[in-house]
């Protein structure tokens, strides 16, 4: 009860200074439909799903001009459950951003606070997933290009665009005396965009993810994404140390657009076994009207577990179609196709329970709302 007065009060004064101030802003968007699996441990299902195309969201950003290009900014955001109504990233009242900062126009922008890795930042938009298909992204999410996990505790710089160019960088403290390295981060990213044509490269490093002993680290709680990938083949034994690096570029030809990204993933594990991940894909989307964008996409991706000598493969197919309504509201159709080769035992699209087979298929039928 308590908690529902403090967002209620929140989001009042929100709205009331959104009025008396101008750099103060309320927004949010809302995302729900029916998902369709035909294998989730041998049984078919029907659900109703939360945030399949976006997650479901609402956040307050803003900013006060200090004069000479300079400004304070700040944004709080919140995820929650469209289905039931409960708070996501593990309860947080603010789990998918929470950042306060100076940005400048000569100098560029710094942040401090629970933020989104740079692996996200800079390669989402290469990825069909964030583009038409929903939850269509790379096996386990192993590159957090879709933003399942974000970082806690995070100083983050970004440079002015230099014609189209810009840096970033950050590091996130682990915050455990004695022990720097314990549950730290740090990533880069450098992006270009001009005209039709946008290009990426990414780098990041997190070290012992989510450990017991340091639950005040970099990234905390929000680490269950990877269910392939979380743990040793050899022994179940738990992430040392996740490298992310990763490179997309698009192009725009008219109502035509072209994707294409790879990402490079070691994964360490605590008894010195280690498994690298790649995964290459490749999307196109057309809009053949003004309102109607479709979509396909196909993923190929690669592993290979050390000293096991164990390669598991995985193929994936996305098909989508868009219809926008308005400029803020959109209904929207997705296929998913995914399956398992090599050593790999099983399929698993992204929020759905392992496959008993080596193939699994859904369809998601949906909605979004922004406001």
């Amino acid at each position: 009860m308590k908690r529902s007065a403090i967002v209620a009060t929140t989001v009042l004064l929100a709205c009331s200074a959104s009025h008396a101030e101008s750099g103060v802003n309320l927004y949010g968007l809302i995302s729900t439909g029916i998902v369709y699996a035909n294998n989730q441990n041998s049984h078919s299902s029907f659900q109703m799903a939360n945030g399949p195309m976006q997650t479901p969201r609402w956040g307050l950003r803003g900013e006060e001009d200090l004069g000479g290009g300079n400004k304070a900014i700040f944004t709080l955001e919140s995820g929650f459950s469209v289905i039931n109504g409960t708070a996501s990233q593990g309860g947080r009242m603010f789990g998918r951003q929470a950042f306060v900062g100076m940005s400048s126009q000569d100098l560029g922008t710094v942040t401090l606070g629970r933020q989104y890795d740079l692996s996200a930042a800079t390669l989402w938009s290469f990825e069909s997933a964030t583009q038409f298909a929903a939850y269509g992204t790379h096996i386990g999410d192993s590159d957090n290009v879709f933003n399942t996990f974000r970082l806690n505790n995070t100083i983050a710089y970004k440079s002015p665009s230099y014609g189209g160019l810009q840096f970033a960088g950050m590091f996130s403290l682990g915050e455990k005396p004695g022990d720097f390295h314990s549950n730290n981060a740090y990533s880069l990213g450098i992006s270009y965009k001009r005209n039709d044509l946008s290009l990426g490269v990414a780098y990041e490093e997190v070290n012992t993810p989510n450990s017991p002993s340091n639950q005040s680290g970099a990234v905390v709680g929000d680490y269950g994404f990877t269910t392939p990938f979380l743990t040793s083949l050899a022994t179940g034994a738990k992430v040392d140390k996740q490298r992310i690096l990763g490179a997309g570029g698009a192009y725009q030809f008219g109502p035509v657009g072209v994707s294409m990204l790879y990402t490079n993933v070691r994964f360490n594990y605590l008894d010195n076994t280690r498994l690298t991940v790649n995964n290459g894909e490749v999307s196109v989307t057309d809009y053949i009207t003004p309102n109607l964008m479709v979509g396909a996409a196909y993923i190929y991706t690669w592993g290979d577990y050390r000293p096991m000598d164990n390669s598991p493969k995985w193929h994936q197919v996305n098909l989508g179609a868009d219809y926008f309504l308005s400029k803020r509201t959109d209904v929207f159709l997705v296929g998913i196709y995914q399956h398992a080769a090599g050593d790999a035992a099983y399929a698993q699209i992204y929020t759905l329970s392992p496959s008993s087979t080596k193939t699994q298929v859904s369809a998601v039928a949906g909605i979004r709302h922004k406001f």
